[in-house]
């Protein structure tokens, strides 16, 4: 009865084993879950009977980027200012000439007073590069249009998110939209949330009627990894599974990212007022990062310490193997209890060092089963509560025992048990009882 008491409340009590709110800090263990201790070596609780298992492989090396900047140009170098479509055309023409054949574009893409044909002077000169990343701010009024088709092909089903979507920010509109054709070869994501509060953390998913905006950032890092939109699988509140590439990017309920450790930034490798003179890049790398910094500049920067924020992406370490362990049915957990008890009534005749030494077995087979199993199958059997169910058995059986005289034959003669006890009790005037 102590054992079932014990155990039965451990194992509606007990948080361990249950379905948890939060992820496992990525390449580190933030709990130690003692119920699924043997499922190697990192866990996510997927529901209360399925755990996610990852074997956790080396820290991956960020992409490198030329670093280019748009400043104020005060000495006029541009032809039209200091950011025109014509000016930033020969900027990514020098920089192609340079051996850029990927450009992350960190500024915005919105001249409407200018006519079509000069906006998409730009677009003749991006699609000389095998690829682009461009970005542009988001934000929700009272007005809501449809969906951009380059942003529409960016993004995924909102029924294909698992977990709470309502948690994720709502936009309905381009602050500035881009007033150039996107070229084919072009992926479109986000920015920024300007209707959104500041916030220490990158935000990566944003909801638009029924489908899920990208960050930029987040498909830059995809493009490294040759990971399509189709290919995400999105926990909100836990976790974006980067296709089978085994990179996993850790997410709040809102679908922002935050970064614990510090990253130095980059420095600025060429200015685009400058680009023209250099005759070889500085840096060995087909990707490129376009921003701006300047008083006047820093209105068309899109993103902040771009650099900074995809390494911040880049450097969270890669999952090698995942396996799912499914908790054993309730009845093989029911039918293990009731052989706990059948053993723990069979020893509760014999003395209480016997009894101990047999629980402590006990004991140890279930931890030694539970580790076999997870060894050798893809099932995990919780043992915590049989254990405590146990120890409390251990505990309460030497006041049990005071309470009568056991007579046992110990080979050379009987051997009896409480006599002094017993004999207080007697003297007490209270009741006795053997037991033979």
């Amino acid at each position: 009865m102590v054992f079932l008491i014990v155990a039965l409340v451990g194992y509606f009590v007990l948080p361990l084993a249950r379905v948890q709110a939060h992820v496992p800090e990525v390449g580190g263990r933030s709990m130690v879950d003692w119920d699924t201790y043997f499922v190697p070596p990192e866990k996510v609780f997927e529901s209360d009977r399925v755990v996610l298992s990852q074997v956790m492989g080396t820290m991956p090396e960020p992409p490198r980027y030329l670093v280019c900047s748009i400043n104020d140009d005060p000495d006029g170098t541009n032809a039209f200012g200091v950011y025109d479509p014509t000016d930033l055309a020969v900027t990514v023409s020098n920089l192609v000439r340079l051996g850029t054949r990927h450009l992350f574009l960190g500024t915005h893409l919105h001249w409407p007073d200018l006519p079509e044909l000069e906006n998409n002077t730009l677009c003749s000169q991006l699609e000389l590069l095998d690829s682009c990343v461009l970005s542009v701010p988001l934000r929700r009024t009272a007005g809501s249009v449809d969906i951009p088709g380059y942003l529409y092909d960016s993004s995924l089903a909102l029924d294909s998110m698992r977990g709470d979507v309502l948690s994720l920010p709502s936009v309905n509109q381009v602050s500035l939209a881009p007033t150039l054709k996107i070229p084919e070869n072009c992926r479109v994501g986000f920015s920024q949330l300007e209707s959104e509060p500041a916030a220490d953390g990158i935000p990566l998913l944003a909801v638009w009627g029924e489908r899920v905006l990208l960050s930029s950032l987040l498909l830059e890092r995809m493009h490294h990894l040759g990971v399509d939109p189709e290919d995400l699988e999105v926990m909100v509140g836990r976790c974006i599974v980067l296709g089978d590439t085994g990179s996993m990017i850790p997410i709040d309920e809102f679908g922002y990212f935050r970064f614990d450790g510090e990253l130095e930034g980059s420095e600025v490798h060429l200015i685009s007022a400058e680009i023209t003179s250099v005759k070889e890049s500085p840096l060995d790398s087909e990707n490129t990062i376009l921003s701006a910094a300047g008083v006047k500049a820093d209105d068309y920067r899109a993103i902040e310490l771009p650099v900074m924020k995809l390494n911040q992406l880049a450097l969270l370490p890669v999952v090698e193997e995942s396996r799912r362990y499914e908790r054993v049915s309730w009845w093989v957990e029911a039918g293990l209890a009731l052989v706990v008890i059948l053993l723990l009534v069979c020893f509760s005749g014999k003395s209480v060092l016997f009894f101990w030494f047999w629980s402590i077995l006990v004991m140890c087979v279930l931890v030694m089963g539970s580790m076999r199993l997870c060894g050798e199958t893809l099932y995990y059997a919780p043992v915590l509560y049989l254990l405590f169910g146990v120890l409390a058995c251990m505990l309460v059986f030497p006041f049990l025992r005071r309470r009568g005289v056991v007579v046992t034959d110990g080979g050379d003669g009987l051997v009896m048990e409480g006599v002094e006890e017993v004999i207080h009790r007697v003297r007490a005037g209270r009741r006795a009882r053997f037991r033979v």
